[in-house]
């Protein structure tokens, strides 16, 4: 293939039959996957996304291939949604056939009837092509379990990062909430000899505490939300070449004011008891 005048290469899938189908998603295509099946089949093809932004290409776009014929061009019909780093080209089989020499098959979809079991004829197979070491069996509830796999594991760094800072928020938090109990010491005391109860003055501190917390969670929203964009539209994209969907819930968002507002609290329960036990005199007369 050439883009301008500087070759590249690419890796070309070319398959029979889309098993997607019509849940196949598209960053951009010549119309919905009906319109789109057919302009490959007439002889268009179908490039990844990590392609499309890595040699800024998109629908209608022509790309110059060398052939077993000789170099032939191709209109691209669709940009497809695929988390390959790689640059991928998709073509319908028989128009791949035409082009190139090769009798070739690499992969093989097997449908089962229903009520089969797939796991036990997946061990069935592997055991009865055991000789083949070049020949690998695996199902497609097998193949999505363990590329789930892979991103539970990869994304747990995710998990321990957000343990982490959740607890650096609370020693912040309780950290801020000391130095502020001793540069009142006074008042508290004036407060303490005025009548104010420590039942008042826990509801004080743990009110401020609140009032912390709900305003670090109303700030932290916003702010997540605008680093997630950066981070899944540019940052990702110019690392990786494809982009993530973005899903966003309400649970998640009160999930997040919650734990500002939680911490905030737990963090403001030891200053409150530590106010609670100092006498009225002896705050008076540390100042």
């Amino acid at each position: 293939m050439a883009q301008a005048t500087e070759p590249v290469r690419v890796r070309l899938n070319a398959f029979s039959q889309d098993l997607a189908g019509a849940d196949r998603r598209y960053r951009a295509a010549v119309g919905d996957w009906a319109e789109t099946w057919q302009a490959l089949e007439a002889g268009g093809v179908i490039i990844n996304e990590p392609m499309a932004n890595r040699y800024g290409l998109t629908v209608g776009d022509t790309l110059a291939i060398q052939t077993d014929r000789g170099k032939k061009e191709y209109s691209i019909v669709g940009v497809a949604v695929d988390f390959d780093v790689n640059s991928v080209l998709f073509i319908h089989d028989p128009v791949y056939r035409a082009s190139w020499d090769d009798g070739q098959i690499s992969a093989v979809g097997l449908f089962v009837a229903e009520g089969v079991e797939v796991d036990a004829l997946v061990d069935e197979l592997r055991s009865e092509f055991s000789g083949s070491t070049q020949l690998l069996i695996n199902s497609n509830r097998g193949t999505r379990e363990s590329a789930l796999e892979v991103f539970d594991r990869t994304f747990s760094i995710t998990v321990a990062l957000q343990l982490l800072a959740t607890l650096v928020a609370f020693i912040g938090i309780l950290s801020t909430l000391m130095s502020l109990q001793l540069e009142r010491s006074r008042e508290i005391g004036v407060l303490r000899s005025s009548g104010m109860t420590v039942r008042q003055l826990w509801r004080l501190s743990l009110l401020e505490t609140g009032l912390i917390g709900s305003s670090a969670g109303l700030i932290a929203i916003p702010t997540g939300l605008a680093l997630a964009v950066i981070l899944v539209y540019i940052i990702n994209v110019r690392s990786f070449g494809w982009t993530l969907e973005m899903q966003l819930t309400g649970a998640e968002f009160w999930q997040a004011f919650g734990v500002a507002l939680g911490a905030a609290l737990l963090a403001g329960i030891y200053p409150a008891w530590r106010m609670g036990r100092t006498q009225p005199a002896n705050a008076l007369r540390s100042e």
